[in-house]
């Protein structure tokens, strides 16, 4: 009876929890201009691409992909986030990306800052995140960005 018993334990299946999330199987990247003059309307694009040769698992937050730009000035400090004044749903969307699938996020940024006052022509800061179930958001790497009298 041990014996059958060892027998089923052993030949049981596993159950499938999808393809794993491998560390840098995501490569999440930021398109962004070097330059603008005042007032004109800045688009930014993310890219998260998986870069592996097999099917990785990625977790998002949101009905919609919840998805943030973020602008800083030449101190440090935010200016502008897509996300300041949104409602972001606590949904957790998970999403199985195919080898070399890319998922594409853009908006456009018009130059203003959290309280819809036009910005000073200067030197930006630039990156995107992707909040997920994760205790940090995925972030890309930061671009500079200068806006032109």
């Amino acid at each position: 009876m041990l014996a059958t018993l060892l027998a089923l334990l052993v030949t049981a299946p596993t159950p499938w929890r999808g393809p794993p999330t491998v560390p840098d199987s995501l490569r999440f990247t930021l398109i962004v201009p070097d330059t603008v003059r005042t007032g004109q309307p800045v688009r930014i694009t993310l890219h998260l691409t998986n870069v592996t040769k097999h099917p990785v698992e990625a977790h998002f937050m949101g009905r919609e992909i919840a998805f943030d730009i973020v602008v800083a000035g030449k101190d440090g400090v935010v200016v502008w986030r897509r996300l300041a004044h949104a409602v972001v749903p606590g949904i957790l969307q998970v999403k199985i990306l195919a080898s070399q699938e890319r998922l594409e996020f853009s908006d456009v940024w018009r130059q203003t800052d959290e309280q819809g006052k036009r910005v000073a022509p200067g030197g930006y800061t630039v990156w995107g995140e992707l909040p997920s179930d994760e205790r940090e958001p995925r972030r890309t790497d930061k671009s500079s960005l200068r806006i032109d009298p």
